[in-house]
């Protein structure tokens, strides 16, 4: 991911990979400070991007990815999301592996993100995002 909280570039020269950092930036929630034609920097919360402002993205709050636990089965233990940002749940607890989690055998390992409802992904790193079922 491209870091833009230092941003000296007004977006119309901006890359088409910039642009779409800061586009995920503002569809996360994220906040921005800008500054249009010399003005002093402000914050701005939504509206779209203009060629001459320049936007540096504001840091969002780390959170955890919020997992639906009644949706998923009693046997499913853990859940991790891994660099590329596939979520996996399995009956194991995994390690990290490069950008992946890796997971002793035998073992029963899904991928759920592509399931509605079931994941919402946080702003916390991937390393950060295994979680075990809470028990109650």
């Amino acid at each position: 991911m491209i870091d833009m909280t230092n941003n000296r570039v007004p977006y119309g020269l901006l890359t088409d990979e910039e642009k779409a950092a800061m586009h995920d930036h503002e569809k996360a929630g994220g906040d921005f400070l800008v500054t249009t034609l010399g003005s002093p920097w402000f914050i701005k919360t939504s509206g779209g991007f203009t060629d001459h402002g320049t936007y540096r993205t504001v840091s969002l709050p780390l959170t955890q990815d919020v997992i639906a636990w009644d949706r998923l089965p009693d046997w499913v233990e853990w859940v991790a999301r891994d660099e590329s940002g596939k979520v996996h749940c399995s009956d194991v607890e995994a390690t990290t592996c490069g950008g992946h989690w890796m997971y002793r055998l035998p073992t029963d390992v899904r991928r759920i993100d592509d399931f509605p409802g079931i994941v919402q992904i946080g702003t916390c790193d991937w390393k950060d995002s295994k979680q075990r079922r809470p028990r109650g």
